[in-house]
Parts: C-alpha cells; sequence; structure tokens
C-alpha cells in the first residue's frame, strides 16, 4: 500500500475517533473538573505509551532543537485542550464537534495571510456557508441554554490552536519522527496538566485519582487517554509527516457528523430540524473549501 493511501487513512481514523472523544468528555466532566479530567487523560495517555515503547522497543531521540515539539505541544495538547474542554462543558458535544469542523476552513485563512495563499471565489461562499451554519447552532443552543457565548469563544480559540498545531508539526516532520512528536506532546501535556489539576486541588490532591474508582469514569479516561491522546495522534502526526496540512484537515468534517450522532444517540443532545440544516451547510462548506483547494493544486 502506498504511503499516501497509508496517511490518508491515518487521518480518516483520527478523525473518526476524535469525533467520539467529544462523548466521552462530556460524560468524564460529569464526575470531575476540566482540568482533573485533562490530568488523568495524560495519566492514562503516558502509562499507556510507556507500555506501546517498551513492548516496540522504541528509542526516543530528540537533538538540541527539542524547544520545536515543546513549542508544538504548547498549541497541542495544552492551549487545545484548555479551550476544548472549557467549551465543552460551555455548550453541548454536538455543537462542540461543528465548531471545531471548522478547522479546515481557518486553515485556510491561515493560508492566506501567512502563506499568501489566494483562494478561489465559490472557496470564500463555501466558506461562508460554514460560517452561516455555525450561527444557526449558536442561534438554536442559546434559545435552549445550552450554548453560551463563551464557550463559542473558548472552542474557536481550540479551532485556532488545532491549526498552529498542524502548521508546526508538518514543519518539524523531517527532523522529529512520529513517535517522537507524539511522545512530547504526551509529555508536556502530562507535565503541564497535571500541575494545573493539582493546584486546583492543593487541598485535596487525591481528588486528581479518586474518580478512577468508577468504571464509567475510567472507560472514558482510557478512551480519551490511550485512544484519542495516543493511537489517533500518532495516526495523524504520520499523517502530517506524508500529506499537505490541507489534507490532514479535510477529514474534519467527519469528527462533526460521529459526535453528533454520537450526542444524540448516548447523550440525548438535542438535535432539531435547524440542527440539522445548520450541520448540513457546515459539512457542505468544509467539502466545498477542502474539494476546490485540492482541484487547484493539483
Amino acid at each position: 500500500m502506498k504511503i499516501s493511501i497509508k496517511a490518508t487513512l491515518a487521518a480518516l481514523f483520527t478523525q473518526i475517533i476524535f469525533g467520539f472523544s467529544f462523548m466521552f468528555t462530556k460524560i468524564a466532566l460529569d464526575y470531575a473538573s476540566p482540568m482533573t479530567v485533562i490530568a488523568d487523560r495524560y495519566i492514562m495517555a503516558f502509562v499507556g505509551l510507556t507500555v506501546v515503547m517498551v513492548v516496540t522497543r522504541t528509542k526516543i531521540r530528540l537533538n538540541k532543537n527539542i524547544w520545536k515539539p515543546i513549542l508544538m505541544s504548547v498549541f497541542q495538547p495544552v492551549l487545545y485542550f484548555l479551550f476544548e474542554s472549557y467549551g465543552i462543558k460551555l455548550t453541548t458535544s454536538s455543537f462542540s464537534s461543528v465548531m471545531i469542523s471548522l478547522i479546515p476552513v481557518v486553515s485556510m485563512i491561515s493560508g492566506i495571510i501567512f502563506l499568501k495563499e489566494v483562494p478561489a471565489l465559490m472557496q470564500y461562499l463555501f466558506t461562508a456557508l460554514s460560517v452561516g451554519g455555525v450561527v444557526i447552532m449558536a442561534l438554536v443552543g442559546r434559545a435552549d441554554g445550552t450554548v453560551t457565548g463563551l464557550g463559542i469563544l473558548l472552542l474557536f480559540l481550540a479551532v485556532v490552536s488545532s491549526v498552529a498545531y498542524n502548521i508546526c508539526c508538518r514543519k518539524i516532520s523531517s527532523e522529529f519522527g512520529v513517535m517522537e512528536r507524539t511522545y512530547a506532546q504526551t509529555a508536556v501535556g502530562l507535565i503541564v496538566f497535571i500541575t494545573i489539576a493539582l493546584a486546583e486541588n492543593i487541598h485535596a490532591p487525591l481528588n486528581i485519582i479518586v474518580n478512577f474508582a468508577d468504571l464509567k469514569y475510567t472507560a472514558s479516561i482510557f478512551y480519551l487517554g490511550v485512544v484519542s491522546s495516543v493511537a489517533a495522534f500518532m495516526m495523524l502526526n504520520y499523517a502530517n509527516t506524508h500529506l499537505p496540512v490541507a489534507k490532514t484537515t479535510a477529514f474534519t468534517n467527519l469528527n462533526t457528523m460521529v459526535s453528533v450522532i454520537a450526542g444524540a444517540v448516548f447523550l440525548h443532545d438535542p438535535v432539531s430540524v435547524r440542527t440539522v440544516i445548520a450541520v448540513v451547510m457546515i459539512l457542505v462548506g468544509v467539502w466545498g473549501v477542502q474539494l476546490l483547494d485540492v482541484k487547484r493544486k493539483v
């Protein structure tokens, strides 16, 4: 199988995994604060990655430019998960995934600003369609009290952080391997989020691990830590190594579809006709931006 096909499949399955992560995050947040959930996620992720490295006998080689993967890790997971977790808590699983689906659109806008890539007129129209869908979702959520303005802002900042991460990951892919980038992300996430969680629970530090006694919470953290933070990011880092950023982010809309379905089926998130219309607008808009982008570059 060609490397490009493997990388494409890796990007595809990454977004499917991320789609379910919104639901598991929402479940975990019923037991603990956002910072505790993220800290537990990275405890699980670090343990899981260590096991993988021991079994595969993988060695990490970090050179003098170690600041590069550290900078990459500031955007993802640190800033991204800070913004995303609080954003999910102030909105719904479905709305959160819809906001995150704007990553390809923001990537296009970033290309205009930083890479001087001027899109075609139709790309602007598809972008406007996606933004219109998000506005409808926001209005629907605000009407029933499930979405707040602060939640929308935090989720948008999560989108920006994700785009910055993808750009950084792509730039350093020739210098640092998939496992090295994944290890850097996991280690930085572990250190930062445990520190924050300990400060938050300074009078009761055991609160960080006490919820592992609940099977439902542990299962959610296992998915978030091992499946989403280790397996998915290894696949995403692999995809970023062999594909342009525009192509790796093109699958983000699948994230939305999976999350909306999971949120409606398992968490009973409200899904109205306007919500369905908004989702279709966003998916068509994102699809149009990516399709035209690919055609323009071929």
